[in-house]
């Protein structure tokens, strides 16, 4: 075969060789072509996806239903963008800090109610906001924890504007990694709870994208990143909570979900191994990432924490 392959190859002139390889080459372009137009394609639609904001039904649900007074406050970012949220006054008339609950990704402040009880049956104001592109603030693209710690540097002000003390901080999900961030930035504020923060930017992208795909994609992680930075303006290893973690000076608790498939404990374990301290470790059994049953021994874990951070301020001031 090989040598008919080749008499045959020889018989042709060199002209018509040189024509067959000319289509050869072609067809080998128009092919390179075609697989990296579909390739940037399909990293510019990952990338697109990562950005956007998940729809989410808000219930029309507020701090009412719980029989709470609440006002509505507006600030804006000082990267100019408009943000809405939730305040409760809290009932204490002492230097008790205020907590200021912050949502995952795809959510908003009307699912945050039971937060919002508890931080509130301890005497604290609470302030449920709405991350830029959420709820009530003005839509825009996530930047999946990059620039969400604005949205925390702008409420702080605000805060401060009215006579209150540097805050607690709970997060959750895309909330905890806005809030380790922040924190890590302001050594001022009085506590953190981040509830399953990812370790960084870049990893969580495979995780998502094994779950998605059911496989290994780490070559396209890579091309899904440059696609953030230079497409939406994320550089996503900047977006490092392990690095961030190593900065926060307030005590802080972190907790993870047992069943936690996009958050799993291992992950999460190394942003609090990055902890200086003072810091406490909880995993809340039985539950996965999108749920937060309040149980009895939940609830302890928090309150406990929240009164060991409101007697520290009150010592302080």
């Amino acid at each position: 075969m090989r040598k008919s392959s080749s008499r045959f190859w020889t018989k042709l002139g060199a002209t018509k060789r040189t024509q067959v390889l000319k289509v050869a080459s072609c067809a080998l372009g128009v092919a390179v072509l075609g697989a990296g137009l579909f390739l940037y394609s399909v990293t510019e639609s990952l990338a697109r996806l990562a950005v956007t904001v998940p729809w989410n039904s808000s219930p029309s649900v507020s701090p009412a239903l719980l029989g709470l007074r609440y006002e509505t406050w507006r600030c804006v970012s000082s990267d100019g963008v408009l943000l809405a949220g939730w305040y409760v006054p809290g009932e204490s008339l002492s230097r008790v800090p205020p907590l200021v609950v912050v949502h995952g990704l795809g959510a908003s402040k009307e699912f945050m109610l039971n937060y919002i009880a508890l931080g509130h049956r301890l005497g604290m104001g609470v302030l449920a906001v709405d991350l830029r592109g959420h709820g009530e603030s003005q839509k825009t693209l996530t930047s999946l924890g990059y620039r969400e710690p604005l949205d925390l540097e702008a409420w702080e002000k605000e805060l401060r504007s009215r006579g209150l003390p540097p805050p607690v901080v709970w997060g959750i999900s895309l909330g905890a990694v806005t809030a380790l961030r922040f924190a890590s930035r302001h050594p001022e504020v009085a506590g953190l709870i981040a509830d399953a923060p990812f370790d960084t930017l870049r990893h969580t992208l495979a995780i998502h994208g094994e779950l998605l795909f059911g496989s290994k994609v780490r070559p396209l992680v890579g091309l899904v990143a440059w696609e953030l930075q230079h497409g939406y303006g994320v550089p996503v290893q900047e977006v490092d909570c392990v690095a961030a973690a190593s900065q926060v000076r307030c005590p802080t608790l972190v907790l993870a979900a047992e069943e936690d498939r996009r958050m799993p404990i291992p992950v999460v374990r190394r942003v609090f191994d990055a902890l200086p301290g003072p810091k406490r470790w909880w995993v809340i059994p039985g539950t996965t990432h999108e749920k937060r049953p309040f149980t009895q021994a939940f609830c302890r874990v928090i309150e406990d924490f929240l009164r060991f951070c409101i007697d520290l301020a009150q010592r302080g001031s």
